[in-house]
């Protein structure tokens, strides 16, 4: 797997998108209707008022459209490409320096952000899509620490790499690395699985987990389904 490692900034004047139309159009808007109220209580210019009111009409009439399309648009992100970071069965390649799994003392993976992806957010003024920027990963060794982001362009991809560093987990090629933090990385529907469900009761029984934090992982669905696993992995 490889995926494209970048830096992002968020662009503030861009004329291609609403959302700079969306702040000058509230901005000039505003302004207009101050010197409006200005020109009335104290100056009285006929000629003020015919500027200004079209200006300020014209504005909010702006402000109104592109709120309108930028609530329908994707983050208006500015994206550098810095290298590639590749993902195998038994190690990480970023930009042609090689990690192996066994030299991991840390992982920390956030992978949930894609491209077209709905944002949580409640300003009208802000785009609705994502550009699928908002992922990261961090790998520590003994001797350094490497943080990456990277952009996913869908859903399935976000499942691709959790699924496929899960399976390399529960193969136990993360040696040195806390369970705790390796099991993070499942979804909740790999939890659920055999091979993963196996690794999490090899570590209760390693006592690098407690029983009950280790059947919560499992990610069961009754109170039936716990007796079950009690009983298949024989926890007490």
């Amino acid at each position: 797997m490889v995926f494209d490692t970048i830096t992002t900034e968020e662009k503030f004047f861009n004329f291609e998108h609403p959302k700079t139309y969306t702040y000058l159009g509230l901005t000039i808007g505003m302004f207009a209707c101050i010197i409006i109220s200005i020109n009335k209580v104290y100056l009285e210019f006929d000629f003020i008022e015919t500027i200004f009111y079209p200006v300020a009409v014209i504005s909010f009439i702006t402000f109104i459209a592109s709120v309108f399309f930028t609530m329908f648009s994707k983050e208006d992100i500015l994206i550098n490409y810095t290298g590639y970071l590749k993902i195998t069965s038994d190690e990480f390649i970023i930009d042609k320096e090689k990690i192996n799994f066994t030299d991991v003392i840390s992982i920390k993976l956030s992978v949930d952000d894609y491209e077209g992806k709905a944002k949580n957010t409640h300003s009208s003024i802000k785009p609705m899509y994502s550009i699928g920027v908002n992922n990261f990963v961090e790998i520590s060794t003994d001797d350094k620490k490497i943080e990456k982001q990277i952009q996913i362009c869908s859903l399935r991809e976000t499942h691709l790499i959790s699924d496929f560093l899960s399976a390399q987990i529960v193969k136990n090629k993360f040696t040195k690395a806390n369970p705790k933090q390796l099991i993070a990385i499942f979804t909740d529907k790999f939890k659920k699985t055999a091979a993963a469900r196996n690794y999490i009761a090899e570590q209760i029984k390693n006592k690098k987990i407690k029983t009950v934090e280790g059947l919560l992982m499992m990610n069961y669905s009754s109170d039936e389904e716990v007796k079950e696993l009690r009983k298949k992995y024989n926890f007490n």
